[in-house]
């Protein structure tokens, strides 16, 4: 599989691969109730925040990908953009996708570690190709900027099931954590910088 950065105007390509592969992600499904809702939240923080403030990688078919931003790049989406998406999500995924994405991007925000770092936002993989050794390959390749400045990786795992996977890479997990009492639960975790 040969990897390539992503452009900046490939964010309805990345939005798109993001919400196929997490089309069954706990945490997501509760948020924004379908694919639909995902895809447009996902392309829109592609397009404002992800791609022009950090960087990704695509594969070659374009089946996979990743999302970074580097240390010091805000993660908010800019308020022109949050007023653009709100009544198109609202009428994708309802009222309740609406509260949801407000509720966690501030429970995210409230846990995401002070101290500078990249934080990995997806790796997402088509469900079709998922076991073919492509998320390994995106994670090193993501890694390297991070390996490279001598710095820390943070992210947060929407699915029990993956956390074996982010450990073989260094990732520790800090926590489990919940956005609500209802809400499925996610897992804050760090890797600490690689020498």
């Amino acid at each position: 599989m040969t990897l390539r950065a992503l452009t900046t105007d490939e964010y309805a390509l990345i939005g798109g691969i993001t919400a196929d592969s997490f089309f069954d992600d706990p945490i997501n499904l509760w948020v924004f109730n379908n694919k639909a809702a995902m895809t447009l939240t996902f392309t829109a923080l592609a397009k404002h925040v992800m791609l022009p403030r950090g960087f990704g990688h695509v594969s070659e078919d374009e089946r996979s990908g990743t999302m970074w931003l580097p240390p010091s790049a805000s993660h908010d989406l800019p308020i022109t953009a949050t007023i653009a998406l709100a009544p198109r999500l609202l009428r994708a995924g309802g009222i309740k996708a609406v509260q949801r994405s407000l509720k966690i991007d501030a429970s995210l925000a409230r846990i995401r570690p002070e101290e500078p770092h990249y934080y990995l936002f997806s790796i997402a993989v088509h469900p079709d190709h998922q076991g073919r050794g492509e998320g390994k390959r995106l994670m090193l390749e993501g890694l390297k900027a991070a390996d490279k400045s001598n710095m820390p990786v943070y992210l947060e795992s929407s699915k029990e099931s993956n956390i074996g996977f982010y450990q073989n890479f260094g990732f520790e997990v800090l926590a489990e954590h919940k956005v609500s009492e209802h809400s499925p639960s996610m897992w804050p975790m760090w890797r600490k910088p690689i020498a």
